[in-house]
C-alpha cells in the first residue's frame, strides 16, 4: 500500500487501496486482517493529505462464546505526507509522515488506524447467548441443567 508523490496530481484525487496488514495484536485477535476502500487525496504545495474510511476483515474469538467469527470494522484514516521534511507544522490528531519525494509507504500508518479502530467488545453476533458459567457448555448449540443463580456474592454481608 504505496502512494507514489510524484504521479499524483495536483488538486483533489482518489486512491484505491486493498491489501492484507499485519496487525500484530494478542491472542483472540485478528494478526492480520484484509483493508479496502478507497481515500481522497488532498494535493498541495508541501503536503498531501489523505482521508476517508476503510474496511477491515479479519478472524476474531467471540467474548461470549469462544468461537472464531469473521469481524468487519470501519477504519477512519486521516493521513499527512509531509514533502519538506524542516517543517515544524503540528496538526494535533494528524499522523505525519515525512517524505520529499517518490513513493511513501503507508502500511505501517494504516496498520495503527486500523488497530485504534478495532472494537474493544467482539461478540460474533447480537443474540449469543456464550458459555455456562457451571459446566462451560455453548448455549448457543445446545442447553444444560445447570441452575442459573442471579445472586451476586459481593451482596452476601448485608443485613436483609
Amino acid at each position: 500500500m504505496k502512494l507514489d508523490l510524484d504521479r499524483q496530481p495536483f488538486g483533489s484525487s482518489e486512491l484505491a487501496l486493498g491489501g492484507n496488514l499485519e496487525l500484530g495484536m494478542p491472542d483472540g485477535r485478528p494478526q492480520s486482517a484484509e483493508v479496502t476502500g478507497t481515500l481522497v487525496v488532498q494535493n498541495l504545495e508541501s503536503r498531501v493529505l489523505l482521508s476517508g474510511t476503510l474496511r477491515a476483515e479479519g478472524r476474531a474469538e467471540c467474548g461470549r462464546c469462544l468461537e472464531e467469527f469473521s469481524l468487519v470494522w470501519d477504519v477512519p484514516v486521516e493521513l499527512m505526507v509531509l514533502r519538506d521534511v524542516d517543517t515544524d507544522e503540528n496538526e494535533g490528531v494528524t499522523l505525519l509522515i515525512l517524505q520529499t519525494k517518490g513513493e511513501v509507504d503507508l502500511g505501517e500508518s494504516l496498520r495503527e488506524c486500523a488497530v485504534l479502530a478495532y472494537p474493544q467488545s467482539l461478540v460474533c453476533r447480537d443474540d449469543c447467548k456464550g458459555l455456562c458459567p457451571e459446566c462451560g457448555i455453548d448455549r448457543n448449540q445446545g442447553t444444560c441443567e445447570c441452575e442459573e443463580q442471579n445472586i451476586d456474592p459481593r451482596w452476601d454481608g448485608l443485613p436483609e
